[in-house]
């Protein structure tokens, strides 16, 4: 929420309780409380949207809660599975004083070679010089494309920032942060169990890459 010192002060606290709360052993859900509260406490009138995740390398097994953000995306065979990810969506946090319940954790099993994009609005709502926005289906198509030229994911993603940036005549004018996950089983290990139709299966560690393109500005 904006772009000024208190909303930087706003994400550090956000991430502290973050930290804080997943090395005591909390979930996912313990986490977004744990945020929700603490800016209450020391930076209240002010809102946090964000996506916390959780990614088990060894089984393929996503968790995430999603409170006001993008939702993430989820790219299978050289394509983006629509709505996927999208999930039960949650208000974001730093609602003080009121009775806002927790924010279910979502679930999805990968499938070996699946990609997990996970942007910020900078992204979408970033504007050319004529007021034109990126949008959702010029961040789909680079996607895509870069997957169908067999771009491994470092390359995919460096292409990505350089559109966005381009774009934007070399300027941005919001925070713009991509984090991209390729996973993969490890070597010698069995994928098997059954899943439903618009989830997935298994694999190894991530190779993640997270490219945060920061504003001249504060």
């Amino acid at each position: 929420m904006g772009h000024d010192l208190a909303s930087g002060g706003c994400s550090a606290v956000a991430l502290a309780a973050c930290r804080s709360t997943r090395r005591a052993g909390g979930g996912l859900d313990d986490i977004a409380q744990e945020i929700d509260s603490t800016l209450g406490q020391w930076i209240p009138d002010r809102l946090l949207t964000c996506v916390i995740a959780n990614l088990d390398t060894v089984t393929g097994r996503l968790d995430w809660v999603n409170c006001g953000h993008p939702p993430p995306l989820l790219i299978r065979d050289r394509h983006i599975v629509a709505g996927a990810l999208d999930g039960v969506p949650h208000l974001p946090l730093g609602l003080t004083g009121w009775e806002v319940p927790p924010p279910p954790v979502q679930t999805v099993h990968l499938e070996p070679g699946d990609r997990v994009l996970l942007i910020t609005d900078g992204v979408t709502e970033a504007r050319s010089a004529t007021g034109e926005l990126f949008g959702e289906q010029r961040l789909a198509d680079i996607v895509v494309r870069a997957m169908v030229d067999g771009f491994a994911a470092p390359e995919a993603l460096r292409r990505l920032i350089k559109e966005i940036v381009v774009h934007q005549d070399q300027r941005l004018h919001d925070d713009a942060t991509i984090v991209l996950v390729e996973w993969h089983p490890r070597p010698g290990r069995s994928v098997c169990g059954a899943v439903p139709a618009g989830t997935s299966t298994t694999a190894r560690g991530p190779d993640s890459i997270g490219h945060p393109v920061k504003p001249d500005g504060p």
